[in-house]
């Protein structure tokens, strides 16, 4: 891993270093200047350029095809000028020009008479000047004439005489490389070529453009000649006093712009043609360059290949072993749950895998229940093919889950779409759940609820019932003493009433305190409510609770009414417990699309927010030992979730609580896929 992460990175320095290099050649700066440079001008450099005026450029006068007067126009032309003007129109400025003699030109500069000259930077000219970036290329060459077999090389003017123009970079650079050159200044090269063709010099040195154009507009390539080889290659820059150095930035932003324009390769086209260039030809370079960094970033990247393969398969058998053991402890983890009977079976409805707890439970083995159809294997899996849970979830693409029954026997089943996997069928894992025990626990602790409800209820179920025998028993009385028949039968029809009004009651208790049927009833949800409300009428009057009901008369649904009774007597006797004082116990009842929204309200106590959320948790209660076990709402939240319902609460301290239900207005039967 170590020597990848090194591979990596060298690999990554290996392209940064080429960008860079490619960038210096490219733009003459860095990547990091090239990106974070500003090209454009700010304010405060306009505002010196408002404030300077004109700009004054000075140079040679007779260096054609350079810079040089026109003798037929007297204009100042050349291709320099040409660039000087473009500059000119990039930096919004005009730029004055001063044609000179070129050490003249020189001593200008250096006094401040003008602004700026082009020229080649050197060690003794960085003494006075600075340098912009380059804005052309020039080679220094050798005029000879072609019968002088003394000369043939550069280095075959020591111990010669030659001649240049005064101030230029030639001189400094004989001195700098020759040891024995007599050198001779004219004001210009043609005066120099003047001297070589009357043989008072023996060469004539200077910038290989200027050389050229006198050689073909004069016709004197038939005497004379340049070497093929050259004294030098080196930048033509712009040079500006030393303390000027705003506006040597000022000129390098105009110089980049008109580099990303190819401004001076079009001036070039319009002046040289196929003459030899001034502009640097950088493709050699280039392509060397990128050979270079290209056979290097070859070697690295084939060498992390090397160790990445070599990485990658060590790994592989990481990960095949890994496999291995995984795969062994998914199928001892398959086969060890004993709780749970699980196959997998595919789109075919046929079972590719089985767990030893289903095989031992239909009393076949592992390899005969495999590629068998879920159907033939006792009708644990649904012998009906039109009504199968397996079917649904490769329809509906979701995982399932449902109750059935089977031999006497409840079983909660779960469907799992697997995984596709490559040139193999859809599969799906079933897993099967007995739940019988745990029904029967909760169906115990339920009738244990409801019947703690109505040790509750008992007293003021007998003080209504003690009404109408009170009742009954003085009407009988009365009914011995009187002789008009039509008095005998309103004490008849009174006795009758009071009968009906106790059966009343007894009956709904005895419905309350039944054992939950686990059926799906029509509910009319305002009777229903209201019959609940007579069995706590008597509690709730005892401590001064008004009861409001808000329900239409006919909103009907199809419901478990003894979950739906469970959970309205819990939530009524919760709200009474919280309105020690008296208040209101308000229930409001509606239809909201596909669903039942009952509000159990009261102006109670209220609730904090640590008793809300732990409100629906087992044996989580506020209430003092004897008199709360903390099952009500957990029971209340299970009955909920089994009708696939939510139930939430809203409360404040000291301003009550409202308990939302909200359930379907039909439900079905469980699935009974098991018979």
């Amino acid at each position: 891993m170590k020597k990848k992460f090194i591979l990596g990175f060298a690999i990554i320095i290996t392209a940064l270093i080429f960008t860079n290099s490619y960038f210096k050649i490219e733009h003459n700066m860095n990547i990091v200047e090239y990106f974070s440079k500003d090209h454009l001008l700010n304010a405060s450099e306009i505002e010196y350029l408002k404030e300077h005026g004109d700009l004054i450029y000075g140079s040679d006068k007779n260096t054609p095809p350079l810079r040089y007067l026109n003798p037929e126009n007297g204009q100042y032309e050349g291709l320099v000028i040409d660039y000087l003007n473009a500059l000119s129109i990039e930096l919004g400025v005009n730029i004055k020009m001063k044609p000179m003699i070129w050490n003249e030109a020189l001593e200008a500069l250096e006094k401040g008479d003008i602004d700026f000259a082009d020229m080649h930077a050197s060690k003794d000219r960085s003494r006075n000047f600075i340098f912009t970036d380059p804005i052309y290329y020039q080679r220094g060459a050798i005029l000879t004439k072609k019968s002088n077999i003394n000369i043939k090389a550069p280095r075959d003017i020591n111990g010669k005489t030659i001649a240049a123009i005064k101030g230029d970079y030639v001189f400094e650079h004989i001195s700098e490389n020759y040891t024995d050159v007599i050198g001779v200044e004219t004001e210009n090269l043609r005066d120099a070529i003047s001297l070589l063709e009357k043989n008072e010099v023996d060469a004539v040195l200077g910038d290989e453009s200027v050389i050229n154009y006198y050689l073909t507009n004069e016709t004197l390539n038939r005497e004379y000649s340049i070497l093929n080889e050259y004294l030098y290659e080196r930048a033509a820059v712009i040079g500006v006093k030393k303390d000027n150095e705003k506006l040597l930035i000022i000129i390098n932003k105009a110089i980049y712009q008109l580099q990303k324009d190819s401004t001076m390769e079009k001036i070039y086209e319009k002046w040289f043609g196929i003459l030899p260039l001034i502009m640097k030809n950088n493709n050699a370079e280039k392509y060397a360059l990128l050979v270079k960094y290209a056979i290097l970033l070859a070697m690295l990247i084939s060498l992390f290949f090397y160790y990445w393969n070599r990485k990658l398969k060590k790994e592989v058998k990481k990960q095949t072993n890994a496999l291995d053991i995984s795969k062994n402890e998914l199928e001892t983890t398959f086969n060890g749950l004993t709780s749970h009977l699980m196959v997998v079976v595919n789109e075919d409805c046929c079972i590719t895998e089985a767990n030893k707890t289903f095989c031992d439970y239909i009393g076949y083995s592992g390899d005969v229940v495999k590629n068998m159809h879920c159907k033939n294997i006792n009708g644990i899996l649904g012998s009906n093919c039109d009504v199968c849970l397996i079917k649904d979830i490769f329809e509906y693409r979701t995982s399932m889950e449902t109750e059935v029954e089977y031999q006497n026997r409840k079983f909660k089943v779960r469907t799992y779409m697997l995984d596709k996997i490559s040139n193999t069928k859809e599969r799906v894992l079933v897993m099967m759940e007995d739940i019988t025990d745990l029904k029967l626990s909760e169906q115990k602790m339920l009738q244990s609820s409801k019947m703690a409800a109505v040790g509750q209820l008992a007293a003021g179920i007998a003080h209504e019932i003690r009404t109408p025998l009170g009742i009954i028993r003085n009407y009988t009385y009365l009914l011995r003493r009187m002789k008009e028949e039509d008095d005998k039968k309103e004490a008849i029809d009174i006795i009758e009433n009071s009968v009906t009004r106790a059966n009343k009651i007894i009956d709904n208790l005895l419905n309350f305190s039944r054992l939950s049927d686990n059926k799906v009833h029509s509910i009319k949800v305002k009777d229903f409510i209201s019959n609940l409300y007579e069995l706590n009428q008597k509690a709730l009057t005892q401590k001064h609770i008004e009861f409001k009901l808000y329900v239409k008369s006919n909103l009907e649904v199809e419901l478990y009414s003894e979950s739906l009774k469970h959970i309205l007597l819990n939530l009524f006797s919760n709200a009474t417990d919280a309105m020690e004082q008296g208040g209101i116990l308000k229930v409001n009842a509606y239809k909201c699309n596909d669903k039942i929204i009952i509000e159990v309200s009261d102006t109670g106590t209220g609730m904090d927010t640590n008793t809300q959320m732990n409100l629906f948790d087992p044996f989580y209660t506020t209430k003092q030992v004897s008199e709360g076990t903390g099952l009500g709402l957990f029971i209340v939240y299970n009955e909920v979730q089994k009708m696939d319902g939510t139930i939430r609460v809203e409360s404040k301290l000291l301003e009550g609580s409202t308990f939302i239900v909200t359930l379907p207005t039909k439900i079905h039967d469980p699935i009974q896929i098991l018979k």
